[in-house]
């Protein structure tokens, strides 16, 4: 045969060599018939039939030579001959089946797609179903993010009775399609799944979320309820209870959420709507019953902040239960939350006088001047007793609160049981002595016990009902400075008998009033500090340096309760500054040249002693002419280079005494906003420079040295915490042996694109291996890294890989970076990184599936 085939050839070659194509066309036709796939005879019949303009015929040969260079390995040259010869001419569903495998290795998806749909039409019109559905899961696998792609395999799989690979699809189409907030379709594609699998939990749990989120708890709760009774999950528990919730099954309800909170002890939010659901429906002393269950149990987990918190807004929104005020006022009475109680105890002396629960209104009245006799309330309490009890009561209740009661704002006295027409009033003068003495001996007494919060209150109240009497009172004088604090925030002047103002004989004391403060009040000292923290937080939430100069010009004006605030921000003078500027709605903006203008004059002019920068608009026309009377400003300084480097200036559209505290807060702020912009920039250059995949937004594994000297040193400077986590995929090396470095590359980016949707926009993620990503968390202790790794595990128990498997699990690793002075920065990442190490290592020997967090040295 061997010999023919030569004759064959040598024939078909001189035909060639003498330009007779047809005679060469019929001798390696002749090779072909006895060797079917010889290379020479296939290459050199396609090309004759190019040369002779006959395409169609020349593809046929040139497809037969694709095939033999696929079963080679060549697929380099099978690509070529396609691409250039085939793809004009419908070919065989095999071979596009091949082809589009041969382009998905090459990374060229939306090509391979396109062939493997081609293909499934074809296989579909040869009723091919078994290759027509291994295409349907390749483009799904190509296109992991099309719900339909899911759906048209689910629909193929169903029809071809693979229950299984149909019921994943469906759920996989339902989870794309909720994320994209097309909640009709994924109900029907949780519908199919189910239906397919009803024994499956995964689908159970994900059908009766979306019946959840489309208002249908009753078939949620239908769902979920034949798996209930050995469920120990938190996620069914919190999905389960959520269903009962929603229905008005209370007492289950109870019991599941119970049953969730010993497992994830981090919020009592639900059991506090299942006891408002108690009220609701009438049944106050159930949710009494619950309310101090739940007390137990939060001050064990040392959660008393919460728990206050969810009592508060209980008593707001059901005011008129008798039994909610009388448990909210015992569990504050046990938590020794004085002014929390007292607040109850005023809400359930209203419900029972307004119920007619006389005693019961006159046993809350006798604690509530117990707890503070000098509330000027107390007066208006005993007047609407007056006449429905006995007199004997009000005479003792009145004299415990008289006193106070001519200290307080009111003009009008009480006039019923107790008032003595026989016997004289005592003097208003009197009365304030004596309130006066007896507020000094309770914050003595405070004092003595090392009680400063509580003294520091009583003298906050005694500042308020006598303005200045340290200036005449010598005991009172050094009380304050006992518990070294003052009303203005400093020591007054030394007492001048000599000067002291003689009283008007002529006209009665009038009552003791409350003026209005002249200096700085404990709860405006309180409100700017609260407010430091909430723009502190505010700025680390923002992407870009001028979203960081926005939030912060925005928060400052409302703040201070400007007409304006304006920023301008510039590294240097040469820079063209970051402006943004806030303004009241009745007003418009001034524009960036406009900030910039008003911005160098305030740096001309000198700050005074507070640091503060004033411009009247007297002296500076400028102010007029956008609708400002006065402002107050500072300088914005980078400490580091000792440079100013822009301003922060708030003004009123009328004249306004500017007073020291709102220069010291515009300082405090300024300060942080430098830091922010400054970390902000060096943040997104980072990203810049060093982002190794834009699909899953992740920093190359050489930006992770650069970034943790950067973070560390910064957390060095600011003395705050600085923490990462590594998350792995378990048993990654053995995936990628299985599963090929394409496939699980798209699972990896698949997960980081999950993980990063759920950090913080400081927060920095560096893809650290192939299976693994690091996230670097600035301003985080070691514990709330350890809560981030374990919200992350759970975001990824829900990513699922391309090949069937469900056993692939996540580990992860939390440690903070010490704050050892002794160590430069060099050493201290060193030291951090092997710590990590070692912590993964110990995981990886203990089989994974777990969450480590490291102590710190």
């Amino acid at each position: 045969m061997s010999q023919d085939v030569n004759k064959h050839l040598d024939r078909a070659r001189r035909s060639l060599e003498k330009n007779k194509l047809r005679e060469a066309v019929t001798g390696y036709q002749a090779v072909l018939e006895e060797s079917p796939y010889h290379p020479e005879a296939l290459q050199a019949l396609a090309d004759i039939y190019t040369r002779l303009n006959e395409p169609g015929m020349a593809a046929q040969y040139y497809g037969a030579q694709f095939d033999r260079l696929i079963e080679s390995g060549d697929a380099a040259k099978a690509s070529a001959i396609f691409s250039r010869f085939l793809r004009p001419f419908p070919q065989p569903p095999d071979r596009l089946m091949r082809y589009a495998t041969l382009l998905q290795k090459q990374n060229r998806n939306s090509e391979a797609i396109e062939q493997f749909a081609a293909a499934v039409e074809i296989f579909h019109e040869q009723h091919r179903d078994i290759e027509a559905l291994a295409c349907c899961e390749s483009i799904a696998f190509l296109d992991p993010e099309n719900p339909l792609r899911h759906a048209t395999l689910g629909d193929l799989a169903e029809e071809l009775r693979h229950s299984d690979l149909a019921a994943r699809s469906f759920l996989r189409a339902g989870q794309l399609a909720l994320a994209g907030c097309a909640l009709d379709d994924a109900l029907e594609y949780f519908k199919r799944a189910h239906h397919l699998t009803p024994e499956d939990r995964t689908c159970a749990l994900l059908f009766a979320e979306a019946k959840l989120r489309k208002g249908d708890p009753e078939g949620a709760v239908t769902l979920l309820e034949p798996l209930s009774p050995d469920e120990k999950d938190a996620a069914f528990l919190a999905l389960f209870g959520e269903g009962l919730l929603r229905t008005g099954r209370l007492d289950r309800a109870r019991e599941i959420f119970a049953m969730y909170y010993k497992l994830k002890p981090d919020s009592f939010a639900k059991l506090f709507e299942v006891a408002g659901g108690y009220i609701r429906n009438g049944e106050d002393l159930k949710a009494a019953d619950l309310l101090q269950q739940m007390k137990e149990w939060m001050r064990k987990t040392r959660r008393e902040g919460e728990l206050s918190n969810q009592l508060d807004r209980l008593a707001a929104a059901y005011p008129h239960s008798i039994l909610l005020a009388e448990t909210t006022a015992q569990i504050y009475e046990e938590l020794n939350r004085e002014a929390k109680y007292f607040d109850a105890l005023m809400r359930l002396f209203d419900l029972y006088f307004n119920s007619e629960r006389i005693k019961e209104a006159c046993d809350t009245l006798d604690r509530l001047v117990d707890v503070d006799p000098y509330d000027y309330r107390n007066q208006e309490r005993i007047s609407k007793l007056e006449g429905k009890v006995d007199d004997t009561f009000l005479q003792n209740i009145l004299a415990r609160a008289a006193k106070a009661a001519t200290v307080s704002t009111r003009t009008d006295g009480f006039s019923g049981a107790g008032s003595g027409e026989g016997a004289p009033p005592a003097s208003e003068e009197s009365r304030a002595q004596q309130a006066l003495e007896d507020l000094i001996v309770q914050v003595e007494i405070f004092l003595q016990y090392s009680l400063q919060s509580k003294a520091t209150e009583r003298l906050t109240r005694l500042a308020q009902l006598f303005p200045g009497e340290e200036e005449r009172n010598e005991r009172l004088r050094a009380l304050y400075e006992r518990a070294n604090w003052w009303p203005n925030g400093a020591p007054s002047k030394p007492i001048r008998p000599a000067v002291a103002a003689q009283p008007v004989e002529s006209a009665p004391a009038p009552p003791v009033a409350i003026p209005a403060p002249v200096a700085l009040t404990p709860e405006e000292t309180n409100r700017d500090l609260a407010a430091i923290g909430e723009i502190n937080r505010a700025m680390y939430r923002q992407a870009t340096a001028q979203e960081v100069v926005a939030a912060t010009a925005a928060h400052v004006g409302k703040h201070l309760g400007a007409t304006r605030c304006l920023i301008a921000v510039g590294a240097n003078a040469n820079d063209t500054p970051l402006v943004a500027e806030y303004f009241e709605p009745s007003t418009n903006a001034v524009g960036p040249s406009r900030i910039t203008s008003i911005a160098k004059v305030a740096g001309t002019i000198a700050p005074d002693a507070f640091g503060g920068i004033v411009l009247e608009s007297a002296n500076d026309p400028e102010l007029r002419d956008i609708g400002m009377e006065s402002a107050l400003g500072v300088m914005l300084t980078d400490k580091e280079a000792q440079a100013a480097v822009g301003t922060l200036l708030v003004g009123d559209a009328r004249p306004r005494k500017w007073k020291p505290n709102e220069a010291f807060f515009l300082q405090a702020v300024g300060d942080q906003l430098v830091l922010s912009v400054t970390h902000t920039r060096l943040r997104s250059l980072v990203r810049t420079l060093a982002v190794a995949d834009e699909k899953a937004g992740l920093l190359s594994r050489g930006a992770y040295i650069d970034c943790l000297l950067s973070e560390s040193n910064r957390a060095r400077t600011h003395g705050t915490p600085l923490s990462l986590v590594v998350v792995e995929i378990d048993h990654g090396g053995d995936l990628l042996r299985q599963h090929g470095d394409v496939v699980v590359d798209g699972y990896v980016d698949q997960l980081a694109r999950a993980l990063c949707s759920s950090i913080r926009q400081t927060d920095l993620a560096v893809k650290y291996t192939a299976w693994s990503v690091v996230f670097i968390l600035p301003d985080t202790t070691v514990a709330n890294a350890r809560r981030l790794a374990e919200k992350l595990r759970q975001i990824a128990e829900t990513v699922r890989p391309s090949w069937e498997s469900h056993n692939v699990t996540i580990s992860a690793v939390a440690a903070e970076c010490s704050s050892r002075a002794s160590e430069d920065a060099e050493d201290r990442v060193t030291e951090w990184i092997n710590r990590a190490e070692a912590g993964l290592d110990e995981v990886r020997q203990n089989g994974g599936n777990s969450i480590m967090a490291l102590a710190t040295p």
